[in-house]
């Protein structure tokens, strides 16, 4: 029954409790945390044995509180080191040489130990007031790394340091015998075993949960991504059928195209060659000047294809251009075809925008250079060229009173070779879809309106500085 009194004894339960607590810590930690772990738990786990030891020894060996003082206040001293060396170890990441940490403290702490011990001789208070004197050191050491961390557990740590000494102020305060505060000093000392775990858990525990939730944010990014990515994919997949659909059939009308000029060519010089055979010159000459034209006609669809192909490939050179300015030059290019370009193109208030000068040139000379061409003849023929803000753009126009056409085929303007007038007026059929792919480059549409003998209306925008 003596055994089984220890289980009903304060100070027995309690150091049994703090070695079991030690032990926990132990089973539990991962190799991160065991650079801490090892400290933290190795102080609990040593002093819980002593404090079982000593304890056993007072109740069944008969030894005295006397005599195991001094192996007592080293097992403290040792104890504290080691949990001042694990709160270091885990306060400042990375650090290094904890061994040698602790050799010093714990040679410092016996040799203030037995310095005081020494000094206050025979007061039965000497071996508690040498341990607070170590619990008051450290405490101030927490104080002092909260003041530059400010984790609210150093501050909580601080303070339960400070119970064992305060106890003792009023202990001695009160009158109470040494043999009574030893019987209740170990309290303390497991409220700060306690605290110190407990927090590290609890600290541990919110990064656990902090770092998940930085994980769970990271992967549902990631998710985020990747169907973006995949929606891109399926996009630029689309895009890029709808191109190679687009380049078929730009290729078919290209070859349909360039083989009719190149078949007029063929069979008219055949023609010609045959008249100068059977002696007839006079008639090879109208021959010959057909073929001139449909030679031009092959040298303009092959130039407005350099040109196309000019536009998809080169990177924009974007610079502030003054556009009434570069209608002006366009127009009195325009002037050395068509005389009337002077008087018949008015221009009205144009802004200064950020455009490739050369391409938006190419625009402007093929929508002016249309209306003229489509209008020359026609009596009181008007051109004018403006512009005006809508929101973040600025739309421009080319507006004329000429021959129109029929709104209801307006789509079909901008496509290759898709000419209304037919063969009535020259051309190629591959300028509105130059000036389209050019639009389109800067971020703007373009369009076209008007009404067959009333006029035509194109119009296109662009991004407003």
């Amino acid at each position: 029954m003596g055994w089984l009194s220890l289980f009903g004894d304060l100070r027995f339960m309690t150091g049994a409790m703090v070695a079991l607590l030690g032990v926990i810590f132990i089973a539990y930690a991962n190799r991160a945390s065991w650079p801490y772990v090892r400290w933290l738990a190795g102080s609990a786990v040593l002093f819980g044995l002593a404090q079982l030891g000593f304890r056993v020894a007072q109740l069944h060996f008969g030894v005295r509180a006397e005599g195991i003082g001094g192996p007592a206040a080293a097992v403290v001293v040792f104890a504290l080191t080691a949990l001042l060396v694990g709160l270091h170890t885990y306060l400042t990441p990375g650090a290094r040489h904890q061994g040698w940490r602790f050799a010093w403290l714990s040679a410092l702490g016996l040799v203030w130990v037995v310095a005081l011990v020494r000094a206050l001789g025979d007061n039965p208070f000497r071996g508690p007031l040498a341990s607070s004197g170590v619990l008051v050191a450290a405490s101030l050491w927490l104080l002092w790394r909260w003041w530059h961390d400010r984790w609210s557990g150093q501050f909580a740590l601080a303070a339960a340091l400070l119970v064992q000494p305060l106890l003792l102020l009023l202990a001695i305060r009160v009158g109470l015998d040494v043999r009574t505060f030893r019987e209740i000093t170990p309290l303390p000392i497991v409220l700060v075993y306690f605290f110190v775990l407990t927090l590290i858990l609890q600290r541990d525990a919110r990064r656990l949960a902090s770092e998940l939730r930085r994980s769970e944010q990271a992967e549902a990014a990631m998710q985020r991504l990747a169907d973006g990515l995949d929606r891109t994919v399926h996009e630029r997949t689309a895009q890029l059928e709808a191109i190679n659909q687009g380049l078929r059939a730009f290729s078919g009308m290209v070859s349909h195209d360039l083989r009719g000029p190149l078949r007029n060519i063929h069979g008219l010089s055949e023609m010609a060659r045959e008249a100068i055979e059977e002696g007839q010159p006079a008639q090879a000459l109208p021959l010959v000047r057909k073929l001139g034209h449909e030679s031009l006609r092959a040298s303009r669809m092959v130039s407005d294809l350099l040109d196309l192909a000019r536009v998809e490939q080169q990177a924009l050179q974007k610079a502030q251009v003054d556009f009434g300015e570069l209608v002006r030059e366009c127009v009195e290019q325009l002037a050395m075809e068509y005389p009337s370009a002077r008087h018949a193109v008015r221009v009205g208030p144009l802004p200064v925008v950020v455009v490739d000068r050369g391409l938006m040139a190419h625009v402007v000379t093929n929508l002016v250079g249309n209306a003229l061409k489509y209008g020359q003849g026609r009596p009181g023929l008007a051109v004018d060229v403006g512009a005006q803000r809508e929101d973040q753009a600025w739309r421009f126009a080319v507006s004329d009173n000429g021959p129109g056409f029929d709104e209801a085929r307006a789509s079909e303007l901008f496509k290759p070779f898709s000419r209304l007038a037919g063969e009535a007026v020259p051309g190629t059929g591959l300028g509105l879809t130059v000036v389209r792919r050019v639009v389109q480059q800067h971020g703007g549409e373009v369009g076209a309106c008007g009404r067959v003998g009333e006029g035509a209306r194109f119009w296109w925008t662009l991004p407003a500085a």
